[in-house]
């Protein structure tokens, strides 16, 4: 399944880290001079010093020619779980860093699973869905400009005997789904369980999402659609969803 390196590797290399460097001193330029940058507008808190934090952790990571994996992946973790629910300058480090997180910790070794534990240290309640689900993710548009088209079907499970989440790709057809897209599905899958613990504050876990068909347009298809086809069938799944406390 990845016995390709995916196409965004040739972006995290040092070199090429280094010399795009612009956008993100710019993006701790603007929210110096500009605080009201930081603010999430939905309740207007103001989060300008914990994204210029992050936005300088991030430059910390890229300038070093051989950063620890761990520094990678705990920066994802932060950034990953505020994503959304902070500004749109969050949000774009938080891109940068999925993207790299896949190159540098995941893909090489990419089995067609990925377990997550996604409420470590966290003192949250946590819940499990009583029975599985079937739910499908479609994102299909068309303009003048530019069409979309991405389309997931995937199931949950419970998993009894294991706390976390696993998320399984389950799709050996490249006329399919390309496999270059699993990051962006799992991705999308991801932000659909944090989108839910911030609507709800319902901490999901011991659940197992298979991502098992969906189809392939081989013009109008890109990733991002495949990112949001899967986010939506993952809230088409939970909408549906009975849930047990696991905790």
């Amino acid at each position: 399944m990845n016995s390709k390196k995916l196409s965004k590797a040739q972006y995290y290399t040092y070199e090429a880290r280094t010399k795009n460097l612009g956008w993100l001193h710019r993006t701790i330029e603007l929210l110096h001079q500009n605080p009201e940058r930081g603010r999430y507008e939905e309740f207007g808190e103001l989060f300008t010093n914990e994204t210029i934090a992050a936005a300088r952790k991030l430059l910390e990571i890229i300038e070093t020619a051989q950063p620890d994996s761990e520094d990678i992946s705990n920066l994802y973790n932060l950034l990953k779980f505020y994503k959304g629910v902070r500004n749109s300058d969050w949000d774009n480090l938080c891109v940068y860093i999925e993207n790299w997180h896949w190159v540098a910790n995941i893909w090489d070794n990419f089995d067609g699973r990925r377990e997550l534990n996604l409420w470590d240290k966290a003192e949250y309640k946590l819940y499990s869905i009583a029975q599985p689900l079937i739910a499908e993710g479609k994102f299909v548009r068309q303009s003048s400009s530019i069409d979309s088209y991405g389309h997931v079907w995937l199931t949950i499970e419970p998993i009894i005997a294991n706390s976390h989440i696993e998320i399984v790709w389950r799709i050996d057809d490249e006329e399919i789904i390309p496999s270059e897209w699993i990051p962006a599905i799992f991705e999308g899958i991801i932000d659909g369980i944090f989108d839910y613990f911030h609507q709800t504050n319902f901490a999901l876990t011991a659940m197992k999402v298979v991502i098992n068909n969906g189809s392939y347009h081989p013009v109008d298809s890109k990733e991002m659609d495949y990112r949001i086809a899967a986010k939506i069938a993952c809230r088409n799944a939970i909408a549906k969803a009975e849930f047990v406390s696991d905790s």
